[in-house]
Parts: structure tokens; sequence; C-alpha cells
């Protein structure tokens, strides 16, 4: 009997696992998609409305939900109390501490931005919004690729390997 216990619960951490990489996969392309949409909105403020950077941040915030929300409403307290710290130091800490689930490269991306952003002219800040954006929704159609190819594989893979230890133990 516990012999049979013993296997159910590594069948089940097996396929835990597999759901798990499959949730990491969905939660990429959800931050993604938040971020997009925040960029846009920020985008949007700073150039339309020409509000002041803190502005935008919280504005984009509002607009989003989960990691991205998060990310953006900590980039705009920042912005507004920098205390000796430069933007861009604000804006990694900002993506630090909201746990976004991004790739390094996405990481990277969102890097080179805090470094314009607050520190250049309009125009300038608008042609860095417009490339991150470009090379963000990219990295979503990449990641949306993966979710659907990878998903599938990473739910096999974990209900096989649960399987495969419930026979062995049992």
């Amino acid at each position: 009997m516990t012999r049979l216990v013993g296997a159910a619960c590594l069948a089940c951490g097996a396929i835990a696992l597999g759901l798990g990489a499959i949730a990491h996969l969905e939660g990429r392309v959800r931050d993604l998609r938040g971020l997009l949409a925040g960029l846009e909105c920020v985008q949007r403020e700073l150039m339309w409305k020409l509000a002041p950077l803190p502005d935008a941040l919280a504005q984009a915030a509002g607009q989003c939900r989960g990691a991205p929300g998060e990310f953006f409403a900590l980039s705009a307290q920042g912005a507004r109390h920098l205390r000796g710290r430069t933007f861009a130091q604000v804006w990694q800490q900002a993506e630090e501490a909201s746990r976004l689930r991004l790739e390094p490269l996405d990481v990277q991306l969102l890097e080179g931005l805090g470094t314009v952003l607050g520190q250049y002219d309009g125009d300038s800040q608008r042609l860095a919004l417009e490339h991150t954006r470009e090379q963000l929704e990219s990295q979503l159609a990449d990641a949306v690729e993966q979710r659907s190819r990878l998903g599938r594989v990473y739910g096999a893979l974990g209900v096989t390997a649960g399987a495969v230890l419930m026979i062995l133990l049992v």
C-alpha cells in the first residue's frame, strides 16, 4: 500500500512539473502582451499628451494587470522618488521586483529602453519605444509559437514520465 501511494505521489509530481513548465510558457506570453500594452500607453502619454514620465508610467500601470502592471507601478513610483538613482536603475529594479516571466533577451530589450526613457528628447524616446515594441512583438510571436509547440511536449512528457514511474514502482 505504501508503495502504491509513493508511486502515485511521484507520478503526480512528474505531471506537476510538466504543468509548471506549461504555466511558465503561458505566463511569458501573458507578460509580454501586458508589457506591449503598457509601452503603447506610455508612448501615447509621452507623445500626444506630453505627460511627465512618472504620470505616463502610472497610466500604463492602471491599464495593465499582474506582473506588467506591478512593473509599471514600481517604475512610476521610482521615477517620482529617484533618491540619487538614475531612471535606468529604477527601471531595472522594478523589472527585478515585479517577477516578470521573461527570457534574457526580453530583459535586455527592456533594460535598453530604460536607459533612454527620461534621458533624451521626445523623438529619441519615441524611437526607442517604437523599436522596443517591435522587438518585443517579435519576441511575443516566438513565445506564442514556443507555447504551442513546447507546451504539448511538456504536457506529454509530464504525463508519460508519471505513467512510467507508476508502472516501474508498482
